[in-house]
């Protein structure tokens, strides 16, 4: 008789061989959960790695190389060897806060919610609602800063001041949460502006979000001083 063989199981797939997309708009949807297996160190050298290339030459021509995650750490490696204090290899700190900025804006989006307000459009004490989406991997545990409403009608944008909050829950990758303020506004057009908020853009223009891990992600946008 044949002997029968019992508790095995397919090996896992090693995470290090996965392939990185080329396009960076698909790295967190391609890599999520494969990130979530390398180990801390190779987390953080991968992440690296990821923002290196986003700060680079050929990402911005489009042409981010293929390459696995195995490659992509040992390249990085040999690269933090080579530049120690540049392991990002940001050019210089006006294009990297610029890039950064960029980088920021799209990780963490920023989008206003209609108001209804009094038909005065004068003073008016009013509750604006913020949604804080999170398309990074880490949850987003607390928000204090400053968001600037930009729209074509205005002249210059609007500064709004958001006192610290936390999310409770913390907001998990691919969710959103609101923020909420109170304010006092006396310009007509921003009034007006809010009140068709599809056509507003909101931006960090400042501040510290803090994730769940203890990263904290600073925002400062110099174009907006």
């Amino acid at each position: 008789m044949g002997s029968v063989i019992t508790g095995c199981s397919m090996p896992q797939a090693d995470p290090s061989q996965q392939s990185i997309p080329t396009d960076s708009n698909q790295w967190q949807e391609k890599l999520g959960k494969t990130f979530e297996q390398l180990s801390e160190s190779d987390r953080q050298l991968l992440s690296r790695y990821m923002l290196r290339m986003k700060l680079s030459e050929a990402f911005e021509a489009g042409a981010v190389p293929r390459t696995t995650i195995k490659q992509a750490l040992v390249q990085q490696r040999e690269y933090e060897r080579l530049h120690p204090n540049n392991p990002t290899g940001k050019k210089s700190p006006i294009i990297a806060n610029q890039q950064l900025g960029r980088i920021q804006a799209q990780t963490y989006p920023i989008a206003l919610l209609p108001v209804k307000t009094s038909n005065s459009d004068s003073l008016n004490q009013v509750k604006l609602q913020f949604v804080l989406s999170n398309e990074g991997t880490i949850p987003i545990q607390s928000f204090k800063g400053s968001l600037l409403m930009q729209d074509a009608k205005l002249a210059k944008g609007k500064n709004f001041n958001v006192p610290i909050t936390t999310f409770v829950p913390p907001i998990a990758p691919e969710q959103s949460s609101t923020i909420v303020i109170e304010t006092s506004i006396e310009d007509i057009n921003v009034m007006r502006a809010i009140k068709n908020a599809q056509d507003v853009t909101i931006i960090i223009s400042e501040g510290t979000l803090i994730l769940t891990d203890g990263q904290k992600i600073e925002f400062l946008n110099k174009l907006t001083k």
